[in-house]
């Protein structure tokens, strides 16, 4: 029953979802990119990122004093996976130290923000580390507790 449900439930909300993200110009095959993501020089990071590119909802469980958040959900475009970590957009600025969770068609997950760079007035990539990764169940859609956020 959960695994009919999961889908629904996520078709459901990315169909209501507001998708304000604006990518650049140079990025019109973002989603069909794939693969491997190459390494730099100095890049530190100790696990192989894979391009994994698709529509997902997501929720600021826990956000900073200073910024009050909505606890609606939001869509985001995820960029890559890593065994740490993911890197998404968002069309608005999610602060480092900020707590997400995400919905996406397989398995959903909690983050925490670590960097965000503005890449259009409505694209940020956001890169988070992992705090959790869950399979599908409807726990997922629970909403967020605004004295969380």
């Amino acid at each position: 029953m959960l695994d009919s449900d999961y889908p629904t439930q996520f078709g459901d909300l990315i169909q209501s979802v507001r998708w304000d993200i604006e990518l650049p110009m140079q990025w019109q095959d973002f989603f069909e990119q794939r693969g491997e993501v190459p390494s730099y020089v100095d890049d530190d990071r100790s696990s192989q990122r894979l391009k994994v590119r698709t529509h997902g909802i997501a929720w600021v469980e826990r956000s900073l004093p200073f910024r009050s958040r909505s606890t609606e959900p939001i869509g985001v475009y995820t960029r890559d996976f890593s065994r740490n970590g993911t890197g998404f957009l968002s069309s608005f600025e999610i602060f480092p130290e900020e707590n997400i969770r995400i919905v996406l068609p397989t398995f959903w997950c909690r983050l925490h923000v670590r960097r965000a760079r503005r890449i259009t007035s409505k694209c940020y990539e956001i890169g988070a580390a992992l705090v959790s990764r869950h399979d599908p169940s409807l726990e997922a859609f629970e909403p967020v507790c605004p004295a969380m956020v």
